[in-house]
């Protein structure tokens, strides 16, 4: 009996392992082929770029999947800040609807949003197409505000990408994309992932799957599947949108959510719990 109980709760944690190490090969497995495009194609690496070419290659089908995506995130997006969300048993209220918003939920939203939106406006040094992506180590704070602070952190995320792109003087149609498109980066792990501290196995490997893996893939085709869409008014190529744009929002999302948030997560949890800002506390609360 004991066997089998030690079977049972080992067989998890030996999954969560298996996810963070799929996650760290990703990661290794795109810089390397990346370093390898740089090799054979200096001027213009994305040419040669893995993943640039299975973007581009299988676009037809990245733009019916990304439809999909993009109306499935953008009702997810609605439902929340409406006050319902999707459950095992169907839609239920959510207690975290901005109409039930208190002072706190307010502040922290803005608290959010500026953290957000100053950091990546004053860490984004290397800017690969003016209104669209940049390399952004700030973006391993998006999983988190989500994480810690449920919606308000989330919609807190949504206005702080804005606010760079407005600060940066890189605003335009392609920011309605990217507004929902970091809800949601903030979303997928507030969501979907059980336990929001970074102190156990099981943390880290939900984290790695939805907050590192799941969400740099959904944000990447959401984001460029609105650009691809938006072609007549924004007037970008296709090889831009796809053949560097997504890969980059990959790359980035990935490599920096993989190795930033989990540290950061792990000192910052325990500082926002003690203070009686965690979302999940502040939501019982108003339930006593």
């Amino acid at each position: 009996m004991g066997e089998k109980a030690a079977k049972t709760t080992g067989s998890p944690k030996a999954l969560y392992v298996f996810v963070v190490i799929i996650g760290l090969l990703l990661i290794a497995g795109l810089v390397y082929a990346f370093w390898l495009a740089l090799r054979a194609n200096p001027a213009n690496p994305w040419e040669s770029f893995a993943i640039s070419q299975a973007f581009l290659e299988f676009r037809d089908i990245i733009l019916f999947v990304g439809a999909v995506l993009w109306l499935f995130g953008t009702l997810l997006f609605a439902l929340e800040l409406a006050g319902f969300t999707i459950t095992k048993r169907g839609i239920s209220r959510n207690r975290m609807g901005v109409s039930s918003w208190g002072v706190i939920d307010v502040a922290l939203a803005a608290l959010s949003a500026a953290v957000y939106g100053g950091l990546l406006a004053a860490t984004t040094p290397i800017v690969i197409v003016p209104g669209f992506t940049w390399l952004r180590p700030a973006n391993s704070l998006a999983p988190l505000f989500g994480m810690f602070f449920g919606i308000p952190g989330c919609l807190g995320v949504a206005f702080g990408n804005l606010i760079a792109d407005i600060v940066g003087g890189y605003f335009g149609v392609g920011s309605f994309g990217g507004f929902i498109g970091n809800f949601l980066i903030a979303y997928l792990p507030y969501k979907m992932v059980k336990d929001h501290s970074f102190a156990s196995t099981s943390s880290i490997g939900e984290f790695y799957l939805w907050g590192v893996i799941v969400q740099a893939f959904y944000s990447a085709i959401y984001i460029c599947w609105w650009l691809d869409v938006a072609e007549g008014v924004i007037g970008l190529p296709v090889f831009l949108t796809w053949g560097i744009i997504a890969p980059m929002i990959l790359l980035n999302n990935i490599t920096v959510n993989a190795v930033l948030s989990p540290l950061l997560g792990r000192v910052l949890f325990p500082m926002v719990k003690g203070r009686g800002l965690y979302w999940r506390d502040r939501v019982r609360a108003t339930l006593s």
